[in-house]
């Protein structure tokens, strides 16, 4: 049991102090690679994605489709304006929570 402890702990300096150490600059090219390469995976599995999903308006005449991309377009666009006024409005929310408490604790 005592050397299953000195085990454990050993391993629990080990972790710690490895954070603590420098990369080489060997490391940090092989690291920012691996980041690139994980980068334009996923954005390339996203457009992948996107594309299977818009399959079926791809098969759509050309007048439905523009139609529908247009609508797409247009729920976007009024779907990202309802997240800013909601945020703006969490804002003003947080601006007055803050001035009262600061005239609260004068």
């Amino acid at each position: 049991m005592a050397v299953t402890t000195k085990t454990q702990t050993e391993q629990i300096h080990t972790k710690a102090s490895s954070g603590t150490e420098s990369t080489t600059p060997g490391e940090q090219l092989l690291r920012d690679e691996l980041k690139e390469a994980s980068q334009q995976f996923f954005n390339t599995l996203f457009r992948v994605g996107v594309r299977l999903a818009l399959a079926p308006v791809y098969l759509l005449p050309e007048e439905p489709r523009e139609h529908f991309v247009s609508a797409a377009r247009e729920f976007t666009r009024g779907f990202t304006t309802l997240a800013h006024e909601l945020a703006d409005d969490v804002d003003e929310i947080v601006d007055e929570v803050e001035t009262d408490l600061k005239k609260g604790l004068k």
